[in-house]
């Protein structure tokens, strides 16, 4: 398996049909990290997932990890290990002190504790959105859980 830094213009239709396949909502090219993973077999991109710096910080934010359904469960084990391993590389290049990250996905829950020496901070949040110009609001699937997204549709 190879890791490669991400191309959100090249990768991002491969992460639109993941997050298709996954039923997570499709997040905006725009919204994506500069900084991210692509993980290969063979040249077949089997999982990625991106981080965002806080500029002027030590703060990064670990998001939108995911992976091809398709692909073997162990494949799918080894490079998400592989992209975690290199997410948090990047965040320690660029002087990072904190990697944080959210996810109701209990495997990634899991995993993150086994395999990346990350802590459960909080096990009860909720999160907020702004959205400046109204634009990104109109469908908030790809970052609203299931009962958010379904009170948004009936107002």
């Amino acid at each position: 398996m190879q890791v490669r830094l991400w191309d959100r213009e090249q990768d991002y239709n491969t992460l639109v049909k993941w997050w298709t396949d996954w039923k997570f909502g499709t997040v905006p090219k725009e919204c994506l990290p500069p900084d991210g993973i692509m993980v290969e077999n063979d040249g077949e991109p089997i999982c990625a997932g991106g981080l965002y710096i806080g500029v002027g910080t030590q703060f990064s934010f670990m998001e939108w990890v995911v992976a091809d359904k398709r692909a073997n469960k162990r494949d799918i084990h080894k490079a998400l290990k592989m992209c975690i391993d290199a997410i948090m590389e990047i965040a320690k290049s660029k002087g990072m002190k904190l990697v944080y990250t959210v996810t109701k996905e209990k495997e990634l829950h899991k995993r993150y504790v086994k395999f990346h020496n990350m802590i459960l901070a909080e096990t009860s949040v909720k999160t907020f959105l702004r959205d400046f110009d109204g634009n990104y609001s109109k469908d908030l699937h790809w970052i609203s859980d299931d009962e958010q997204f379904k009170k948004q549709r009936k107002d």
